[in-house]
């Protein structure tokens, strides 16, 4: 998962108990929060994150000892390296023209994803020239590639022959420069969400993508438009309860939002309902016992 601005989602873990897919990435960002942000030393920061995975992690309690040095490590460095506060990524007219010339869909969403990427990086470092060494793996997952190994390689290197990317000289190096950014050209798009890029181009192209009113991510959209959710919180359904006080044995019961009428909690409701029985019964009673009477 690429992070765009660190300092947003380290108080989100913090206000919500996040731990994404890879915990020590998020460990690493809270490092650096503590001590950009907070101010406080190793010792202080190694104790709250140990707090933090003990209280959200599920798994902590097994890998206790591969944590502490795990987080020993990431309090040493906090104050190493930048806590990033970047709030989007800016695609320019030059740069979707030289995308398009590839011709292909699939290449066109890698080209776009390495391109944010890079960009990313160098926003992160003014020093990074273009340069991509996120994992090919990763690259292609949010590219929305579905690919092995072999035809991940196969496809960077189309990229490398259209001219869009220069590769190392070394060739146990497995980064690449993006060679097309131009950041003088007029702006079109703007990307502040890594978590589907492959969408973010397709939906620029035209395709049909709607933000999951949940979690905000790019998904596939419906032909009748009806769609709101992600496939991840499709089964979501907000909690739409409130509290009544019983008018009977005063005790505080939840019923649905919508339920205007109930004024008994279940119990006492059973009991109204035995009551009203029984006297329905004696009404009956006394009329008919009155009837014969009449005779």
């Amino acid at each position: 998962m690429i992070i765009l601005n660190e300092k947003e989602y380290a108080e989100e873990c913090l206000k919500s108990g996040i731990v994404n897919g890879k915990p020590l990435h998020t460990i690493n960002i809270l490092a650096k929060y503590y001590h950009h942000t907070m101010g406080y030393r190793k010792k202080q920061i190694a104790d709250l994150l140990l707090a933090f995975l003990e209280k959200h992690y599920p798994c902590y309690v097994y890998t206790k000892d591969y944590w502490i040095d795990s987080i020993e490590h990431a309090a040493q460095n906090a104050g190493k390296f930048a806590l990033h506060e970047i709030n989007d990524v800016r695609i320019t007219e030059n740069e979707l023209v030289a995308i398009a010339t590839l011709g292909n869909k699939v290449l066109e969403r890698l080209a776009f994803t390495v391109l944010c990427i890079a960009k990313l990086n160098n926003a992160r470092n003014p020093n990074n020239n273009g340069w991509v060494n996120t994992e090919d793996k990763e690259v292609f997952k949010i590219a929305r590639i579905s690919d092995n190994t072999i035809d991940r390689q196969k496809r960077i290197g189309k990229l490398c022959v259209a001219g869009l990317i220069e590769l190392p000289k070394r060739i146990d190096n497995d980064s690449y420069r993006v060679t097309f950014i131009d950041d003088s050209s007029p702006v079109v798009l703007t990307i502040s969400d890594f978590r589907e890029l492959g969408y973010e181009y397709l939906r620029y192209v035209g395709g049909n993508f709607i933000r999951c009113q949940e979690c905000n991510i790019l998904t596939r959209g419906n032909k009748n438009g009806t769609k709101r959710y992600c496939p991840n919180c499709v089964a979501y359904s907000p909690k739409e309860t409130k509290e009544v006080t019983c008018i009977d044995c005063g005790e505080l019961f939840e019923i649905s939002s919508k339920n205007n009428s109930s004024r008994r909690c279940s119990y006492c409701q059973r009991v109204r309902k035995r009551e009203l029985g029984r006297l329905r019964l004696q009404k009956h009673r006394n009329k008919e016992a009155m009837e014969r009477s009449q005779f």
